[in-house]
C-alpha cells in the first residue's frame, strides 16, 4: 500500500480490525487508569458500576504492570486479532495458547516487561486452571459491555478502519493517525525502517495514550478512532456530504425554495423547467443527505426543508471556527 514515493516504509502499512482483543485489554487497563476511564464513558460505567471486576483485572498477575499485553500477543499468533465475538476469540487462543513460545523477543518492550509478558504466556500454556480463570475474568469484564461494543464500540472501529484505509491509499503518512501521547511508538519510530517487518495499524474505539507491540512477523501499532486525522474524518464524514450536496446550485436552490412551503417532485419540475427524472435525481440526494423530508398525502409526496437539519449544519460549520 503506497504511502509516499519518499516514504521508506511504503507497501509496508496495512490496516485491519475490528479488534476485540485490543479492546478488552484497554478495558482491562482502565482498572489503572483515571484519564482512560475520563476519555471513553463507558468505562467509567463499567468501574462504577462493577468496581470488582476491574479489582479483579488488578490482582490477577499481581504486581506485574498494568497492562495485559498478552492478550494482544496471543490473539495475534492464534490469527484471531480481528476476531469481534468474545467466544471465538477465546476458542482461537486456547487452541494455539499451548504452541505459543515462551521466548518471544518483542523488541518494544523493556526487559522486565518482555520477561513478564513471557511468563505469563508460559503460564497461561501450561496451567489449565489459570487459563480458565484468564477467560473467565475476560467474559466477566465482557459482559457489561456487550451492548456498547455491538452497538458503538465494533461499528466505530469498522468505520474507523475504512478512513485509515481511504487515507493510506490518499497517499497520507500514518504516523499522522498515531496519537502524539504514544510514547512508545515515537521513541521507536526512527528504528521501524530497519526492523523490516510490516507495520499493522489497529484502529480501537478504546483508546488512551498509545500502543506499539513488536511481534512476530509484524510491528503492531494501535490508533485511537477518535483522534488525529482519522478522528477528524470521522467526525466530519456526514458533514462533508451535506456540503457536496449542497456545492450545487440547482440542489440549493430547491432547498431556498422550499422554505416557502412544501412541494412535490411534479411542482418544482414547472416551477425550476426541468423534467421530472432530473427533479427527482435531485430531490433524493437532498433526502439522503437529511436535508429534505417528504410527507405522502394521498397521491402526493409532500417535499419539505428539514429545518433542524439545516440549522445543525450551520451550528457545526460555526463550531469549527470558534473552536
Amino acid at each position: 500500500m503506497q504511502i509516499s514515493e519518499a516514504e521508506p516504509l511504503a507497501g509496508r502499512v496495512s490496516v485491519v480490525g475490528p479488534s476485540l482483543a485490543l479492546e478488552l485489554s484497554w478495558a482491562t487497563h482502565a482498572a489503572w487508569s483515571p484519564r482512560l476511564r475520563s476519555q471513553h464513558p463507558v468505562l467509567e460505567d463499567l468501574a462504577g458500576a462493577h468496581p470488582d471486576l476491574l479489582g479483579g483485572a488488578k490482582e490477577f498477575w499481581g504486581d506485574e504492570g498494568d497492562y495485559f499485553a498478552e492478550l494482544e500477543v496471543m490473539a495475534y499468533l492464534a490469527g484471531a486479532l480481528e476476531e469481534t465475538e468474545l467466544d471465538r476469540l477465546f476458542d482461537a487462543m486456547e487452541s494455539a495458547r499451548t504452541r505459543i513460545p515462551a521466548d518471544l523477543p518483542l523488541r518494544s518492550e523493556t526487559p522486565e516487561a518482555r520477561d513478564a509478558i513471557n511468563a505469563r504466556l508460559s503460564r497461561l500454556g501450561s496451567d489449565d486452571q489459570r487459563w480458565r480463570d484468564y477467560r473467565d475474568l475476560f467474559a466477566a469484564i465482557y459482559a457489561p459491555l456487550d451492548q456498547w461494543w455491538r452497538n458503538a464500540g465494533a461499528p466505530t472501529a469498522e468505520r474507523a478502519v475504512a478512513a485509515t484505509r481511504q487515507a493510506l491509499e490518499r497517499g497520507s503518512d500514518w504516523r499522522r493517525m498515531v496519537s502524539a501521547d504514544c510514547v512508545a511508538v515515537t521513541e521507536h519510530i526512527a528504528e521501524l525502517p530497519e526492523l523490516h517487518e510490516p507495520i499493522v495499524l489497529v484502529p480501537c474505539a478504546l483508546f488512551g495514550r498509545g500502543l506499539y507491540l513488536d511481534l512476530p512477523g509484524c510491528q503492531l501499532i494501535g490508533v485511537g478512532a477518535g483522534m488525529g486525522e482519522l478522528g477528524a474524518r470521522a467526525r466530519t464524514e456526514d458533514l462533508a456530504l451535506a456540503m457536496r450536496v449542497l456545492a450545487d446550485p440547482t440542489r440549493l436552490a430547491i432547498l431556498d425554495h422550499l422554505r416557502s412551503g412544501e412541494r412535490s417532485i411534479g411542482d418544482l419540475a414547472l416551477d425550476f423547467d426541468l423534467a421530472q427524472p432530473t427533479i427527482s435525481v435531485h430531490v433524493k440526494q437532498l433526502r439522503q443527505a437529511g436535508l429534505v423530508t417528504a410527507t405522502r398525502r394521498g397521491q402526493r409526496l409532500e417535499l419539505a426543508v428539514d429545518t433542524g437539519a439545516v440549522a445543525a449544519i450551520a451550528h457545526r460549520l460555526t463550531d469549527l471556527v470558534e473552536r
